[in-house]
């Protein structure tokens, strides 16, 4: 609650004539200021379109890394048995830099013939065959590509 104390002194003329006079004072200073500020831009409503792919958009080239055969389970197996091969590659990798090691799968070939499948994921690659009961002893090739010796090793009588 105020109260009005109304005095009639000429120090509270002179009070009340400066509240006045900053009160004024302040009226403008806030005017001249806000007339200072650029204008604010009026928000429109835009339709937002979506990115297009980076494949799309990206001059990226691919190429395929073909599995490395890098060694076979055992070491030295005997003809008509069962054999694990583990390798390395087998992915994408593009001229941007980028790397796609999503699973494939690729045919296996022994002494150029298909024989089977090697899976690759994630830059490793697995499989397993059993070599033919009629296989000779000595060297033999196993490669992801026919035309080529990839990784050579003994078949051994038993």
């Amino acid at each position: 609650m105020h109260r009005r104390i109304f005095l009639t002194s000429e120090a509270t003329k002179l009070a009340l004539f400066r509240e006045r006079c900053f009160a004024a004072w302040m009226a403008v200073f806030l005017y001249l200021i806000s007339a200072c500020v650029p204008n604010q831009p009026q928000l429109s409503t835009a339709t937002v379109i979506p990115p297009a792919s980076p494949t799309a958009t990206l001059p990226c080239e691919q190429e395929l890394i073909p599995p490395q055969i890098m060694e076979i389970q055992p070491a030295e197996p005997a003809a008509g048995s069962e054999i694990k091969i583990i390798g390395f590659g087998g992915y994408i990798q593009d001229t941007c830099g980028g790397y796609f090691e999503g699973a494939r799968e690729f045919k296996l070939h022994l002494d150029r013939e298909p024989i089977g499948a090697l899976s690759c994921y994630v830059n490793r690659c697995e499989g397993s065959l059993t070599l033919p009961a009629t296989l000779t002893s000595g060297a033999h090739c196993l490669s992801v590509e026919p035309d080529t010796c990839e990784f050579e090793f003994q078949v051994v009588i038993k």
